[in-house]
């Protein structure tokens, strides 16, 4: 009995304990965080960019600066009166990528990166997009927590070496949000990683909602927010079509098997994403016809039409 409880205390100490989560509403502020880095993206590389969220984890400092190579593109950011920091990890093939294209590199070419050391050039070529990135990370915090962040992250400076950077005690807990970045007609694909401590999403956390200053609790209740959830998860029917012609009803009852039916060679290019049924649909966004890991899909070219934006939030917002 001894010799087994032995045991069983040794694996539970052996056992690394799951990290927490910061904030129940973190998985929307990383969509978001995501949404707003394409944006930002895509003004940057002056072509389409997709963004996917690849992690959420929580982990120990020490943990996930070991896994960062050296030399990095790292980009810490500070708030005002606060020891801690952020650090956004740009990998090796996406300096390559925003360098090439923002010296004009062609987007419908996709060249293989090579890892060198970086230089003050690609230091102001990318200090935008990092800049960017911590702005698109507040707009993020703010749209979900609904209300502006008192205080904000401001790009400090710039480092290659992850060994001379500190934002927070070695031992201490940090939110990593991976991002993989799909740029251009050639589908280049890099990676970056926002890091950023526990403690300072706490900070940001502790600042009240407009919507618990001004909604009383009589006014829904959880019952809301489940109400609210589920129309978060309610299913849309999305179409993307790729060129409507006219024909009359005798040319298609002569339709047989192996008939063609033209289609326009810039129809790829000039593909439109719909919501709705046949009978009662709108425009969504412009797209074109792309292809991922040998798979095809629709490329958006354009942010959603705003209106339609603005539609669905009102929708949410009613419930």
């Amino acid at each position: 009995m001894g010799e087994n409880a032995g045991t069983i205390i040794a694996r539970k100490v052996a056992q690394r304990p799951e990290g927490r989560v910061p904030m129940p509403e973190f998985s929307a502020i990383a969509a978001r965080f995501a949404a707003a880095i394409e944006r930002t993206a895509r003004d940057l590389f002056k072509t389409t960019t997709g963004a996917i969220i690849t992690v959420t984890d929580v982990s120990k400092l020490t943990d996930t600066v070991e896994r960062i190579p050296i030399p990095s593109m790292l980009g810490v950011a500070r708030i005002a009166g606060l020891d801690t920091a952020a650090m956004i990890n740009m990998s090796s093939e996406l300096v390559f990528h925003l360098v090439d294209l923002r010296m004009g590199g062609d987007p419908a070419v996709s060249p293989v990166p090579t890892t060198r050391t970086l230089t003050a050039i690609d230091m102001e070529l990318c200090e935008d997009f990092l800049a960017g990135a911590i702005t698109c990370f507040t707009r993020a915090m703010e749209e979900t927590m609904g209300t502006p962040v008192a205080r904000t992250f401001s790009l400090a400076f710039l480092e290659q070496n992850v060994t001379q950077v500190s934002i927070a005690p070695p031992g201490a807990d940090v939110m990593t949000i991976g991002i993989n970045l799909d740029i251009g007609e050639a589908a280049r694909n890099a990676d970056f990683e926002l890091i950023i401590p526990l403690s300072v999403l706490d900070s940001l956390q502790s600042i009240p909602k407009k919507t618990e200053a001004q909604v009383p609790e009589s006014a829904g209740g959880i019952w809301q927010h489940h109400m609210h959830q589920a129309a978060l998860n309610c299913p849309v029917v999305m179409t993307a079509v790729m060129h409507r012609t006219r024909m009359t009803m005798g040319e298609i009852e002569r339709w047989k098997v192996g008939d063609m039916i033209p289609v326009p060679r810039t129809a790829v290019d000039q593909m439109e994403l719909v919501i709705g049924s046949t009978d009662h649909s709108v425009s969504f966004a412009p797209a074109k016809l792309g292809a991922r890991d040998d798979v095809k899909g629709v490329r958006l070219t354009d942010d959603p039409y705003a209106e339609i934006i603005e539609h669905l939030d009102q929708i949410i917002a009613a419930v």
